[in-house]
C-alpha cells in the first residue's frame, strides 16, 4: 500500500513541483489584485516620555500626522488610537530644542513618514523667589477721616513658577478699596504678581496668596499737597548719561498734624541706585516719609529716561 502511495507521489514529480510553483504564483497575483498595499495617513498626539522633573514642558506641536503604507484589509478597522508619535526627553536640558518624533505601529504596517519629523520643546526651570508684597489703598474713606496706618501680616512673599514666569514679576500687590469706611478695619487681601507693565502674571503662584491687612484711619489731621522729590544714589554705567526723570504723580496729598506738615513742601522718594540702571525704565519706588506724616498709598512710579553717551 505505501509502496503505491509513493509510486503515486513520485509519478511525474518535476511537473507537480512546477504545477505547485505556478499555483503559489497564481495566488500571491489574485490576493495582491484582491488585497493591495496601500498608503495611508494618521493624526495623532504627541506623548512624552522621560519628561524631566522640576520644569515646565511645553511643545511646538501637540499633534503630527503619520503616513504609513500596509495591506488595505489592515486600514479597514485601524484608527488613530492604533498608533502611538512620542517624544524621548530623556536628559533633556533647560531650553528651546528640537527633537524626532518616534513611533510605535501596529503589525503590518511600515512608516512611510512623520510630518513634521521633529517637534521644538522648551524646559522652563521651576524656580522660586521672594519679592517684597505691597498693599495699594484705593478710593476715599468718610468725610473727615484720611488713612492713619496701614499694615499687613506678609511683607515679604515667595513667588514660584517657571523661571521665565518668576523672572518677570517686578512687584506683588494687593488692593484695598476703602469705600467711604468711616472706622478701621480687617481683611484679607488676595496678591497678585505683576510684571514690568502692570499685568498679571499668570504662570506663578504667590505663597501665601493673600495677606491680613490692617487699616486704621484718623480724624481732626491737616492735609496738604506737596511735591515728590526723587533720591538719586550712585552713578550710570559709564556708556549712558541721565535724560529725564518723571514722577507719577508729581504731586501727593498728605496728612498729619498742623505743625508736621507746616516746615514740608515736598517729600522725598527712597533712594535710586542708578548703578543698576541700563536703559530707560519706569520704577516703583516707596517715599520715604518724614515721621507723623501719611498718605494713602506709599508707593509712586518713577520713570528714569537714559541715552547712550556719544562716542
Amino acid at each position: 500500500m505505501m509502496n503505491r502511495i509513493n509510486s503515486i507521489f513520485r509519478r511525474n514529480l518535476p511537473a507537480k513541483i512546477v504545477a505547485l510553483g505556478v499555483a503559489v504564483v497564481l495566488w500571491v497575483v489574485v490576493m495582491s489584485d484582491q488585497n493591495p498595499a496601500i498608503e495611508g495617513s494618521f493624526t495623532v498626539p504627541v506623548a512624552v516620555v522621560n519628561s524631566p522633573e522640576g520644569y515646565k514642558v511645553t511643545k511646538s506641536e501637540d499633534t503630527v500626522k503619520i503616513k504609513v503604507r500596509g495591506a488595505r484589509s489592515l486600514f479597514v478597522s485601524a484608527t488613530a488610537d492604533d498608533f502611538r508619535a512620542y517624544v524621548d526627553l530623556g536628559g533633556a536640558e533647560a531650553g528651546k530644542q528640537s527633537y524626532k518624533v518616534q513611533t510605535a505601529l501596529p503589525q503590518g504596517f511600515e512608516l512611510v513618514e512623520v510630518q513634521p519629523e521633529t517637534v521644538e520643546f522648551n524646559l522652563d526651570k521651576i524656580i522660586q523667589r521672594q519679592v517684597r508684597a505691597d498693599v495699594i489703598v484705593t478710593g476715599n474713606s468718610a468725610p473727615g477721616t484720611t488713612v492713619a496706618k496701614v499694615t499687613q501680616a506678609s511683607s515679604i512673599v515667595t513667588i514660584e513658577g517657571p523661571q521665565s514666569a518668576v523672572e518677570s514679576v517686578t512687584r506683588v500687590v494687593g488692593y484695598v478699596g476703602l469705600s467711604g469706611n468711616s472706622t478701621d478695619f480687617d481683611l484679607q487681601v488676595p496678591l497678585t504678581a505683576l510684571n514690568a507693565d502692570g499685568r498679571e502674571v499668570h504662570d506663578v503662584k504667590v505663597v501665601p496668596s493673600a495677606t491680613e491687612v490692617t487699616v486704621q484711619l484718623a480724624r481732626g489731621l491737616t492735609k496738604k499737597i506737596v511735591t515728590i522729590h526723587p533720591v538719586l544714589d550712585g552713578s550710570l554705567p559709564d556708556n549712558l548719561t541721565l535724560s529725564e526723570v518723571r514722577t507719577d504723580p508729581i504731586k501727593l496729598e498728605i496728612a498729619g498734624e498742623s505743625k508736621v506738615l507746616a516746615p514740608l513742601s515736598s517729600v522725598d522718594t527712597e533712594k535710586i541706585d542708578l548703578s543698576k540702571v541700563t536703559e530707560s525704565e519706569k520704577l516703583t519706588v516707596r517715599l520715604d516719609l518724614p515721621s507723623g506724616v501719611t498718605v494713602t498709598n506709599p508707593e509712586i512710579s518713577v520713570s528714569i529716561v537714559v541715552k547712550k553717551k556719544e562716542k
